[in-house]
């Protein structure tokens, strides 16, 4: 049942959409998301993030695959057409909790989701439903060569969120990789 107060709010049609996705929120559906996005991925309650990898080297060392070439390649369809890449974060948890909403799940993590090894160097954080608009620090243009774009009526290829919440303010890291 409704609350009255969404009841009055005819702009707040999606809630009961956002109840049924919360109802598909399980460890089969994110596998879905993950090993079979083909075929689920008008229909996925999960939002692909990805924040890099750092993966160890055969002759030593580390290499580091950055967020940006993923996210890039995602937006882009491989470079078939311009997209949008999104700075963003989100709370993650030590632990696999396909089912609740708020928190992130972290399948880069092979600690945690070792069945999604295959694509581990996508970097990949699963967020639920959607990012909050607080938590979306700017939205970048590229065309499909990932080349900066301007927004129409904008003289820069970015758009800041004003509104942007920093995850300092939840957090109480000294220092965060980027």
């Amino acid at each position: 049942m409704l609350s009255s107060a969404v009841k009055r709010n005819s702009c707040n049609q999606f809630v009961p959409a956002i109840h049924d996705a919360h109802d598909d929120l399980s460890e089969t559906a994110l596998n879905d998301h993950v090993n079979n996005f083909p075929s689920v991925w008008d229909r996925t309650p999960y939002i692909s993030l990805s924040a890099g990898i750092v993966l160890p080297d055969p002759v030593g060392g580390v290499s580091v695959l950055p967020a940006w070439l993923t996210a890039a390649a995602f937006a882009t369809n491989y470079g078939r057409t311009s997209g949008y890449v999104y700075r963003c974060w989100c709370v993650l948890s030590p632990k696999a909790v396909p089912e609740l909403a708020c928190i992130a799940d972290a399948v880069r993590d092979l600690n945690i989701f070792r069945k999604y090894w295959i694509f581990h160097g996508e970097g990949e954080i699963a967020a639920k439903l959607t990012v909050p608009a607080r938590q979306i620090e700017r939205v970048h243009k590229i065309d499909k060569n990932t080349n900066s774009l301007n927004f129409a009526g904008h003289a820069r290829p970015e758009i800041f969120n004003g509104k942007f919440v920093s995850p300092d303010r939840l957090s109480n890291l000294l220092e965060a990789i980027a």
